[in-house]
């Protein structure tokens, strides 16, 4: 749950493959936030060839609700890496590797003048944890 979504997992029925749904409210504080819902699908079209970018795979509407289908990310944030009460160490070439991914990911996004406004460990997803996956941007509400 952030600000101004719900992030939920699903499951396509017909394949099995898990997704991540996230659903947007139209309104929030009596305010239209369409406009910007559209932005955000508009980044994550534009950036769904860079594999450190969440993919965007569908969009539903609904009367309240816009809902973004994305990439799954079963590794979850890289918050919880930071944590200094982990069982394991993280090897410093993996560490190397996820600040390369995050680079690469944010270099892609400025290459198309897009500033991602609100990048932080819980807004970095990992593809798995064990090993260690791929680094997954996501959340460009407040991209510009």
């Amino acid at each position: 749950r952030g600000r101004s979504a719900v992030v939920r997992k699903c499951i396509a029925k017909s394949t099995g493959q898990e997704y991540a749904a996230k659903f947007l409210k139209k309104r929030r504080r009596g305010q239209d936030c369409k406009a910007e819902i559209h932005h955000e699908i508009a980044v994550l079209e534009l950036m769904k060839s860079n594999p450190h970018i969440v993919n965007l795979h569908e969009v539903y509407e609904t009367a309240n609700e816009l809902i973004l289908v994305l990439e799954y990310a079963a590794g979850g944030e890289i918050f919880d890496l930071c944590v200094p009460d982990l069982d394991y160490r993280i090897a410093e070439k993996d560490i190397v590797r996820l600040i390369r991914e995050i680079l690469e990911g944010l270099c892609c996004l400025h290459e198309n003048n897009i500033v991602h406004l609100d990048l932080k460990p819980q807004n970095i997803l990992l593809s798995s944890v064990n090993p260690l996956g791929d680094v997954k941007i996501v959340d460009f509400g407040m991209s510009r």
